[in-house]
Parts: structure tokens; C-alpha cells; sequence
């Protein structure tokens, strides 16, 4: 049974070292993933804005053009 916890403990920590070596690889996809995420969360808010104004303009033109027509 020793050997076993053994091994396994050895297992574990060769794991471990692996996830060490690599982990600087995980940081930069995360980095580049957060940096997509804002950029598509700016667009998202600029696109809104965008379809806010032109609601706003479209709803001025049908007043005035209601205006015009009464």
C-alpha cells in the first residue's frame, strides 16, 4: 500500500510541475480571451448607441412629418 501512495504522490507532483511550466501559456490565451471580450463589448455598447440614435432620429422625422401633415 505504501508503494502505491507513493507513486501516486510521485504522479501527483510530475503533474504538478507540468501545469508549473505551461501555466505562463494559460495566462496570455486569458489575457488575449479578456482583451476579445472587451473589444466585442465595446462594439455590443457602440452598436446599441448607434441603434439608439437612429431610433431617436427616425422618431423625430415621424413627429415632424406627423407635424407637417396636421
Amino acid at each position: 500500500m505504501t508503494d502505491m501512495t507513493e507513486q501516486m504522490k510521485k504522479n501527483f507532483e510530475e503533474i504538478k510541475e507540468r501545469i508549473d511550466e505551461h501555466k505562463d501559456d494559460f495566462e496570455g490565451v486569458k489575457d488575449s480571451a479578456e482583451k476579445i471580450a472587451g473589444k466585442l463589448k465595446d462594439a455590443k455598447e457602440g452598436w446599441e448607441s448607434a441603434r439608439a440614435e437612429k431610433g431617436d432620429k427616425n422618431e423625430i422625422a415621424k413627429d415632424e412629418e406627423t407635424h407637417q401633415t396636421h
